[in-house]
């Protein structure tokens, strides 16, 4: 598919609906909204709602606490509110760990959003991480689909 023919296809996302909440946490130099906007598209989910919220580690620990018994940090937790086929989600993450993950895998902030943003989204349609098997292909595919977003897709702001 062109580049043109993708960012025609960009246009029928119409009743995708997306909230980002304490997005002052994170100025990032890409639009989150149009990531996830292409990200959607490449996974041809055409409706929904979903929204992003960025936390601080205390809010984190707490929901990662409250929901998954783990009083620990985490870069990000997913919830589908609908089914695999069409999916609706709440995807929180963490800040402060997505700054750690940047500065351990020594890429920017960006690169790091980028890549949380993509796991929540396939998250929701099925993908997981609970074993090394599964964490391997997730992550594959995660970054598969990112270079053919930096590759065709306009995301800047």
């Amino acid at each position: 598919m062109t580049a043109k023919k993708i960012k025609n296809s960009m246009t029928a996302n119409k009743s995708i609906s997306i909230a980002l909440n304490q997005i002052n946490l994170i100025t990032p130099n890409f639009s989150i909204e149009k990531f996830v906007k292409a990200f959607l598209d490449l996974l041809k989910i055409k409706s929904g709602h979903f929204e992003f919220t960025f936390l601080l580690d205390e809010a984190m620990i707490q929901l990662h606490d409250d929901y998954l018994n783990s009083a620990t940090t985490t870069d990000i937790v997913t919830f589908n509110l609908n089914t695999e086929e069409e999916p609706e989600g709440d995807i929180y993450i963490c800040i402060d760990e997505a700054k750690r993950n940047a500065k351990k895998l020594k890429h920017s902030i960006d690169t790091e959003l980028k890549f949380l943003l993509a796991h929540g989204l396939l998250h929701l349609i099925g993908y997981n991480d609970t074993d090394e098997q599964s964490k391997k292909i997730m992550f594959n595919e995660q970054q598969r689909l990112i270079d053919i977003l930096e590759e065709s897709y306009e995301i800047s702001k």
